[in-house]
């Protein structure tokens, strides 16, 4: 391994625990990478750790342990991971550096070029054994561990970093998609008590927060390691049932991903029914044409079954965000396959996608097909593909600007540059401060909140903002808050 000199030794668990007055309390620093349900745990890691009388700091430099909590679900996010680990050994060479994660298991088998400079972690953690660092960093030692898979990590958070937590209720994968190396580093699909996402999300909600996000790796397995649990939209509707008394009106929950084979008659059904879920939808789509979803394992849906579930969905929300993730480039695409995804892309009221070329990956199924395309043709369809979205989302955001009102959840990060102010000078009177947020279907909004006290800070900008729509800017939505609605 090479790296720089460590400047002073390395702190054990015994130092990092002592509490005497000589010593400070022990700092440590997390870097997170990749998916909504990684975001969960870090937070989860952090109250823990916490808990042991860690310190949370802001500059690597500064901290005692380093945790990189990476993703794999990318070649570019497994090098993300990498690069972390020899950036932050950089930056804090006596730190002890931690690889947690979907991407510490590939780490162990990767080899550098030659030559290459190259830096290692202290300590490897794969991801089905992230929840013991629960514990503390120290998982080598004689810590008692926690049940073996197929039980739900016992991760939980109480707070968390942003304004909408994410709750997540669900791990793993069985479904082995041909070009997703999720299974390898997730592991088989675990389901959360119902009552344990209930009492979470109670807890978050009293506390404040005004939006969740139910998360998972793949939520159309939730409940099939136990029956008893019913499927996600039987937990949907017993969070519903049990929150929507006391929170309706002044909070709301969001889903982070679904299927169009979710999408049947139980599941609008579901949707339409729950009083507390946002008229928003984010579809694991990967593409239109029926071909290439075959030959990812995908042929289980259709374009047409989304098409046709939106149609159905309209009649009770006759506005709707509808996000989505998109594959190109896949091996064997045509000219053709694109054609029928652009087409479905102008078709559907899309509001976002993110839209990702393919990425190879070795260990999966797709690796060995035959009809790999060129690097330069992939980037090119994605780009294609991004500027179809991008028509689609402006005008997502103009038909919004006949709504007589909305709802704003403002972001936890509450600034926004300066330049704002020539985005609308006329919006709100007396001194204030442009922050952002979301509404309902997902829209991002660019608002002001009136300022207070003598550092300029934003009102607390708690529950959701009444506020109406002004006009479509390059970033979002410009809205103004009602009056005393801040």
């Amino acid at each position: 391994m090479s790296q720089p000199d460590a400047t002073r030794p390395r702190l054990s668990r015994r130092a990092l625990l002592r509490t005497s007055a000589a010593m400070p309390a022990w700092k440590f620093f997390i870097a997170t990478f990749g998916c909504k349900v990684n975001q969960y745990e870090s937070q989860s890691l952090r109250e823990a750790w916490q808990k042991l009388g860690g310190v949370e700091c802001d500059a690597p430099g500064e901290a005692d342990v380093l945790c990189v909590n990476s993703c794999a679900i990318t070649a570019k996010g497994e090098r993300d991971a990498r690069n972390a680990v020899f950036r932050l050994r950089r930056e804090a060479p006596a730190a002890r550096l931690i690889l947690t994660g979907c991407a510490a298991r590939l780490f162990a088998d990767f080899r550098p070029r030659p030559g290459a400079v190259w830096a290692e972690p202290d300590l490897l953690v794969p991801q089905e054994d992230k929840s013991r660092l629960l514990r503390g960093p120290w998982p080598e030692e004689s810590i008692p561990a926690f049940p073996a898979a197929p039980a739900f990590p016992p991760f939980q958070i109480n707070a968390f970093r942003r304004a909408r937590p994410v709750l997540k209720v669900q791990d793993g994968c069985a479904h082995r998609c041909t070009y997703c190396i999720v299974p390898l580093t997730r592991g088989k699909p675990r389901s959360r008590a119902p009552q344990e996402v209930l009492d979470e999300a109670r807890r978050l909600l009293r506390a404040g927060y005004a939006e969740l996000m139910l998360s998972g790796v793949n939520l159309r397995q939730y409940g099939r390691d136990v029956p008893g649990y019913g499927d996600f939209w039987d937990l949907l509707r017993f969070l519903d049932e049990n929150l929507a008394p006391e929170f309706a009106g002044r909070a709301r929950l969001r889903i982070s991903s679904l299927e169009p084979s979710q999408l049947g008659g139980r599941g609008l059904e579901t949707l339409t029914a729950c009083r507390l879920l946002c008229p928003h939808l984010h579809i694991s789509l990967q593409h239109a044409s029926l071909a290439v979803l075959k030959r990812m394992g995908r042929g289980h849906y259709t374009a047409a079954m989304l098409e046709e579930a939106v149609a159905a969905l309209t009649a009770h929300w006759p506005r709707i965000g509808l996000g989505a993730d998109i594959l190109v480039g896949f091996p064997g695409e045509t000219d053709e396959d694109l054609r029928l995804l652009l087409e479905l892309i102008e078709r559907l009221p899309l509001s976002y996608a993110h839209v990702f070329p393919y990425s190879r990956r070795p260990g999966t199924a797709a690796d060995a097909f035959a009809g790999h395309l060129p690097q330069a043709v992939k980037l090119k369809r994605a780009a294609l593909t991004r500027e179809a979205v991008a028509r689609r989302h402006q005008r997502f955001l103009r038909d919004q600007l006949d709504l007589p009102g909305m709802l704003v959840a403002a972001d936890a990060s509450k600034h926004v540059p300066p330049e704002a102010e020539r985005e609308a000078p006329e919006i709100g009177d007396g001194p204030g401060v442009w922050c952002k947020g979301v509404n309902e279907f997902y829209a991002p909004c660019l608002f002001r909140a009136p300022a207070a006290g003598a550092a300029g800070q934003p009102d607390a900008l708690t529950g959701l903002l009444a506020a109406r729509p002004v006009r479509v800017t390059e970033k979002g939505l410009l809205v103004e808050l009602k009056k005393n609605e801040a």
